[in-house]
């Protein structure tokens, strides 16, 4: 952490084959039509900017960066709605034309800050939601990363220098991932496996065979069990699951999600939803025991599977993927365990023999009626910023960070291949959503 306050001024100098626009212009380098480079400066137009905990974690601000991109092929309106019925939220509409300060300008730089925690504000990009790590300084604005930026607009940001940021309007977002690697981008995520179902063709990974923990990714293979079961004719999707006294003492806990009472009857249907969309802890514990009356049966039960299916990384201590200790003198914090080309081989197997999966794990907004009126949006960051992407579920714990796992299927030659994307241990929430957008936007261009 840095001991000063990282604030930063930022100056627009575009450099347009087609004009120029009202705002102050100067000949720069930038020989790529339609470029916006921006550099520090206390004069002419600004783009006000802030450093997140660290200089370098650079976050622009929307509103100001509207007014630089009027005029080109990447323009776009920013505005702030205020619903008396649907309280505040921000749209973007990209190709229409911003909304410029009066005299030309913006108001003074962002100030008093050096470390600030970017919340998900409701933000919609051409009428549908996205979901993006901002900041909101509380004057109609937001400030959003310049890598999440470059994903949303579509453009490249190219840092020249400590302090000159060039806008590439003309040039579509496509980083090199071997770039990426080397300049470390992936060193932060534990393991990654990106490969095709359909020809198991390994597209990329990254420490893919060493078991890690899972967190909620856990929950596949509890789905898996689950539908076995149900083929087994040993319950129904029709099934009415008994709630236990273990099952609402979890739904109290911290890691409760949905409120399930001792002794009342819930909907399978809905509390297999509550697991796969909502992360429910307590859902996928009522469903172990309806299935096999117990956890540890249940537990017992996918362990062995996964050692049926060559899944030999696999190491299960619970349903849900929380942390567990064991009862002895001195306990141990475990945590389920499994590598992510072995859940790259999970999914695959979902994917073959229940794709319906993907009817419940591509709903971005869920309501389980029966559930206390439980309602819900997709935990799955992707199913909102990536067009086309089905699920298929996403966990997080201290010791296994940020773990997705990621469907995505595409069409070549008349037949569907399905990407399937592995990433285990992200530092953060919002470099996996970041590291699996680019992951999964690099592989399209395979097709």
């Amino acid at each position: 952490m840095k001991g000063k306050n990282h604030i930063v001024f930022l100056c627009v100098t575009l450099c347009l084959m087609v004009g120029l626009l009202s705002f102050p212009v100067s000949a720069s380098a930038v020989n790529e039509p339609y470029a916006v480079t921006v550099r520090i400066s206390t004069s002419d137009y600004r783009v006000r900017a802030y450093e997140g905990s660290y200089e370098g974690n650079t976050y622009l601000s929307l509103t100001d960066l509207a007014c630089a991109l009027a005029g080109t092929p990447k323009q776009y309106r920013f505005e702030r709605v205020v619903s008396s019925s649907d309280g505040e939220y921000f749209t973007v509409t990209t190709g229409a034309e911003p909304i410029l300060p009066s005299g030309g300008d913006t108001a003074g730089p962002y100030t008093g800050t050096t470390a600030v925690n970017p919340f998900r504000n409701r933000l919609y990009v051409d009428g549908a939601e996205r979901r993006y790590y901002t900041w909101n300084p509380q004057n109609g604005d937001l400030c959003m990363s310049l890598t999440d930026l470059q994903l949303m607009l579509d453009l490249t940001i190219v840092r020249e220098t400590v302090d000159t940021l060039s806008v590439a309007v003309g040039v579509p977002f496509r980083p090199d991932l071997g770039d990426l690697k080397n300049t470390g981008f992936f060193d932060c995520i534990n393991a990654i496996y990106l490969a095709d179902t359909a020809t198991d063709e390994i597209l990329f990974r990254q420490n893919s065979i060493t078991a890690v923990p899972i967190a909620s990714l856990s929950k596949l293979l509890s789905y898996l069990v689950l539908r076995e079961g149900m083929d087994a004719g040993e319950i129904s999707a029709a099934d009415m699951v008994r709630i236990s006294e273990n099952v609402e003492r979890l739904s109290d806990s911290a890691d409760g999600m949905v409120k399930l009472t001792a002794g009342e009857e819930e909907p399978f249907r809905e509390l297999l939803e509550a697991m796969l969309i909502a992360s429910s802890n307590e859902s996928a514990l009522a469903l172990a025991e309806h299935l096999c009356g117990s956890e540890e049966a249940f537990v017992a039960r996918m362990n062995s599977r996964a050692q049926e299916l060559g899944l030999k990384s696999t190491r299960m201590y619970n349903c849900s993927g929380l942390p567990s200790f064991s009862e002895d003198s001195i306990p141990v914090k475990r945590q389920n365990r499994m590598s992510a080309e072995d859940l790259y081989r999970l999914v695959k197997i979902i994917m073959e023999r229940y794709p319906d999966i993907t009817e419940i794990t591509s709903i971005p907004l869920a309501h389980m009626p029966s559930l206390n009126d439980y309602r819900t949006a997709n935990s799955n960051p992707l199913l909102f910023n990536m067009s086309g992407v089905t699920g298929l579920k996403t966990g997080s714990t201290n010791k296994a960070g940020y773990c997705v796992a990621a469907t995505l299927p595409v069409q070549k030659e008349g037949e569907t291949h399905t990407l399937v994307l592995i990433l285990l241990g992200a530092e953060t929430a919002d470099l996996r959503g970041q590291a699996a957008e680019i992951l999964l936007r690099d592989a399209l261009s395979h097709y």
